[in-house]
């Protein structure tokens, strides 16, 4: 473990560093990484797995007892704007070395108190059940990026020869299908991706200098658009959603582990796959 930190979600602006030297030392964190799936057994195997909400608790000690003192009115604000707006967006959230997970901190228990170093237990939720990191943003160009990608009739005509769709391969390194964010540029209108058997689509157009950003995760799922001046809107009812999940035109559909082709017409766009584990890893690079 390099870095930990919780940073506030009522006030996303304010970070408290959770292994600082001068401040709050976790000197240990053998419980983030314990995990256990809920499983359902079945009579030769099983019929669900899940990785749920827990609770765990985390030794640590503060030789400043103000920097304890506006870290517990953090962890209360945090606490206080969930529980009171229902709004999930309003945890904090917890990062190890760049694995991140939404959270709370909802008690500090001290077992000694100053002239030593204040020695404490720290009671957190952790509410996601998973730890998510991205991958690196994979760039599809749009085609005015890319001169002389197709070759030009050099005869006009009363009509028009169609560009061919675009392919291309997107990467998920892990094993598993896994969420993503996605980015789409304008200008284009009702643009659609097909990656693997699944086609997201959106039915509206975006204008030039705009984009929109779709983000499967669980718990977090969007889709909003921001224009040129950066003001955003919600637009989740523009995404095609079909059936749902395998129904082969669903917007959130996970992208599959592996290397899978994509196709799409003309505009640009990026993926980013959303790695997630039980547990943050034992080695980063």
């Amino acid at each position: 473990m390099r870095t930990m930190a919780y940073t506030c979600g009522a006030t996303p602006h304010r970070t408290v560093d959770l292994i600082d030297p001068h401040g709050i030392m976790v000197n240990r964190i053998e419980s983030l990484r314990t995990h256990a799936w809920d499983v359902e057994l079945a009579a030769h195997g099983i019929d669900s797995a899940a990785l749920n909400a827990s609770t765990v608790q985390l030794e640590a000690k503060c030789a400043d007892l103000s920097i304890l003192d506006t870290a517990s009115n953090l962890f209360d604000a945090d606490i206080r704007a969930i529980s009171s707006t229902g709004n999930r967006n309003k945890a904090g959230t917890i990062t190890v070395d760049g694995w991140t997970q939404a959270a709370l901190i909802t008690g500090i228990e001290p077992s000694r108190d100053l002239p030593d170093p204040a020695k404490y237990t720290l009671t957190v939720a952790l509410l996601d059940g998973v730890w998510r990191k991205p991958a690196t943003v994979q760039h599809f160009l749009s085609d005015e990026l890319q001169p002389g990608l197709y070759l030009d009739y050099p005869y006009d005509h009363p009509y028009d020869y169609k560009a061919p769709t675009r392919g291309a391969t997107t990467i998920n390194s892990t094993g598993a299908p896994m969420p993503f964010k996605m980015v789409i540029f304008g200008p284009c209108t009702n643009p659609s991706i097909t990656i693997g058997g699944n086609r997201y689509e959106l039915t509206m157009t975006i204008p030039v200098g705009a984009y929109v950003t779709i983000d499967s995760q669980t718990g977090h799922k969007t889709i909003t658009m921001t224009d040129i001046n950066g003001d955003t809107t919600n637009i989740f009812d523009k995404a095609t959603r079909g059936s749902g999940l395998d129904g082969g035109r669903y917007i959130f559909q996970p992208i599959p582990a592996g290397e899978t082709n994509a196709q799409w017409n003309g505009f640009g766009w990026d993926l980013t796959i959303i790695m997630e584990r039980s547990a943050p890893a034992w080695l980063t690079s």
